[in-house]
Formats: structure tokens, sequence, C-alpha cells
């Protein structure tokens, strides 16, 4: 027989597949089967008989109360947004570490308090199931390093704007800056460099012609917060004379692997751009989204993901409250969705052969009693659109390693 490190055999498994035409994505759960982990990946999906027939596991863990998930995938999210927690007016991540004191002298915070808050802020997306995120805040380099330290996949997406902050003051400073990071985490394996773009009416189209260069040649993702309000729409078109659409379309980001995220006040110029060049897409829900345009107009060739970036660049630890307000769609948003619009989708995202072992264990007991009753038939997906499924988390592995062990972090 063939060693391997792990054989876990759960209750059930969460599968999802692409959406048929018209239709919404399936995402159902299969029970009577179990997952064999070795290294890094997932090596086999087969009955627990087979795969004790075929592998010896260094461990074997039963767990006949749990559904196993693949690692949800948080692709917006701003982690020293959590430095304004408790505040009365939460403010942006950008006006948080970064504001401006009445006396025009920068709100300080050391790089250890700073760090401290983005290791806090990972941490609590893990522990919440999140395996995976796409972060988008200044101070990039102490951010990475706080990501490395959790043990949590990250996009360190670096933010390029002409706004004057504590961090970098000028688009130009944080482009280097952004590159800079690129060198150090080049071959890492959990740790990717993206460039990211908060406000497009806060930057100037000859840098935009650079950020597009750079994405070129590098082969850097980019993430653009894109029309999440009409005033951020207008703004944008009263500095360049068009939509923020349009004028990504005219330095050359449109395309596949631009990552836009929120994309609510959309025209029908806006909504026909963004459906010929197939942009991902991330939503991110937040209190106005009901009053612009109802996400209805995305086709099946737009890849969409969920991120918790809530409006006003809050910050949100819980991907279950996304998903609970996208419905059992969700569930393929935030993970297989969610590993196309990052372009990781040969990695990540289902739980299959071949792909890394990012696994989220959920005791079901948790979302519903009846589950030891036989003869009681119970919709599991449908159980965790109910925004309690971070509470039933007690288990996460991150390519193959136990982070989190019966809801405690693994040192």
């Amino acid at each position: 027989m063939t060693p391997i490190d792990l054989l876990i055999n759960p209750h059930s498994i969460l599968q999802s597949t692409l959406p048929a035409e018209g239709g919404p994505p399936g995402v159902s759960a299969l029970s009577g089967m179990g997952l064999a982990i070795q290294e890094r990946h997932i090596i086999a999906l087969d009955t627990p008989a087979n795969l004790s027939a075929q592998y010896q596991p260094r461990e074997t863990l039963d767990l006949p109360n749990h559904l196993l998930i693949p690692g949800l995938i948080n692709t917006q999210c701003h982690a020293l947004g959590i430095v304004s927690r408790g505040r009365a007016a939460p403010s942006d991540v950008f006006a948080a570490p970064l504001a401006l004191e009445p006396d025009g002298n920068p709100e300080a915070f050391s790089g250890d308090e700073l760090f401290a808050a983005a290791q806090l802020a990972f941490t609590e997306m893990m522990l919440a199931g999140t395996t995976t995120c796409a972060d988008l805040s200044p101070f990039s380099e102490i951010v990475a390093k706080a990501a490395e330290a959790v043990g949590i996949h990250a996009q360190i997406s670096v933010p390029v704007t002409d706004e004057a902050n504590a961090w970098a003051d000028s688009a130009q400073q944080g482009l280097e800056r952004a590159l800079a990071l690129h060198d150090t985490y080049a071959r890492h394996p959990r740790i990717g460099i993206a460039l990211g773009l908060p406000n497009l009416a806060h930057i100037d189209r000859d840098t935009l012609v650079k950020v597009a260069m750079y994405a070129e040649e590098l082969g850097l993702a980019v993430q653009v917060l894109l029309h999440p309000t009409p005033a951020h729409a207008l703004a944008i078109e009263g500095r360049h004379g068009c939509s923020g659409i349009a004028l990504l379309e005219n330095v050359g980001l449109l395309g596949p692997n631009l990552q836009a995220v929120h994309v609510n006040a959309l025209d029908d110029s806006d909504v026909e751009l963004l459906r010929r060049y197939r942009v991902g897409l991330v939503r991110c829900h937040h209190p106005f989204e009901h009053q612009m345009r109802h996400w209805t107009w995305m086709n099946r060739e737009q890849s969409v993901a969920l991120g918790t970036g809530g409006y006003g660049l809050n910050y949100y630890a819980d991907p279950f409250k996304s998903i609970a307000a996208h419905g059992v769609s969700g569930l393929y948003h935030a993970t297989q969705g969610a590993a196309q619009v990052m372009g990781l989708e040969e990695n990540i995202g289902t739980l299959a052969a071949g792909k890394l072992a990012d696994v989220v264990a959920l005791d079901l007991r948790v979302l519903d009693a009846r589950i030891h009753a036989d003869a009681v038939s119970v919709d599991l997906p449908q159980l965790l659109t109910l925004g309690r499924g971070n509470q039933a988390v007690t288990d996460v592995w991150v390519a193959g390693v136990r982070r989190v062990n019966g809801r405690q972090l693994v040192d």
C-alpha cells in the first residue's frame, strides 16, 4: 500500500459544478466518500473502503458529523481595516491607519502594531473558513509578512494611488513598492503580489498605462475597486472624461485577468464592455447595492467571486455572510468561481485529486441538530447559507498543513 499523510472520513463532501446554460451553479453534498492527502495535495477522493485498501495513512481522522468543503476564497478584503473596529464611525482602510489628524499629522501606528492588526485579521479569516484571500491594504510589506506568519494563501494587492498617505506619497512610489514586493515573493508558495487600484479618480492615465505594462510583463493580477456607487463613477468621469470601465479599456487593462470589485453603478455601455472582455467580477455585498443595477446582467462566460470588503473599505472576516446574501450559488462563487477570477482554478476551489489540500471541516450538528436522524433529509448546502457557517468551522488545512484544530489555531 502507498503511504500517505492523512485520510479523512467525513459525513459528506461539498461538490460544485459549472452552471448550465442559463442556470445557476450546481452545489451538492456527496456522502460516503473520504479524502486522501499527501504532503500539499489531495491525491484521491473515493469510498473509505477503497482508500483504506490502497493507502496506508500516517493519520486517519474520522469525522462522522462533519462536512468537508474547499477552503473559502475571500477575493476582496482589507486586513488593516480592523484598526477601525470599535470606533463610533468606521473609516476607510486608507483613512484608518493613514488618517490625517486636524493638525495635519498622520495618526501614528507602529510597524509592530500594524503587523499585529493584520495578523489578527488573517487569523480571524482562517478561523471562519477562509484559506485564500486577496487583500488590498496599505503598508503592503507588513501585511504580506502577517499573511506569511498566519499561514494563509494571500494575494497582496499593493495599492497604487495618487492620494498622499503615511505609506506612499504618490502612485509611482506605490508602483515601485509593488515591483519590489514581487521580487521578494516571486517564488513563495503561499504569497502572491498583485497591483491594486483603490480609486480610479485618484490616479492619472499615464500611471495606469504603466500598471498595464507591468501586469503584462510580469504576469501580475490587477484588482480594481470599480464603480461601487454612482458618486464614485461620477468622480472618475470628472477626472478622466469617461467611465472607469471605458478608461480601463483604453489603457489595456480590461480583460479576464482583471479583478473588478463592486461594479454596481453601471449603464448599458459599461455592461457591454464587461461582457465583451469577460472581466472577472468580485461581488461584495453592502447596504446600498439594492439601489443600483441588479447583477442579473451577468452572463455565463464571466467568472464571479465573492469578497467581504464592504462599502467604505471596512473590515469583515466572515465569508459566510457574503454567501448568505448570495444564496446557495454563493458557495460556488466563494470557492470555484473565486479560484477562476484569481487564476488559481488549477490549484484550489474544489476538493479533487491534484488540487492543493485546502480543506475546511464543519460540524453539522452546530447547524442542524437533526443531522443524527437518518430518516430526516437535510439540505446541507442550504445550511451553509443561513449565516452561521463560521460557527461550525472546527478544522482547517492549508496546502495539507493543519492550521486550525478543534477551533484552536495550531502553533
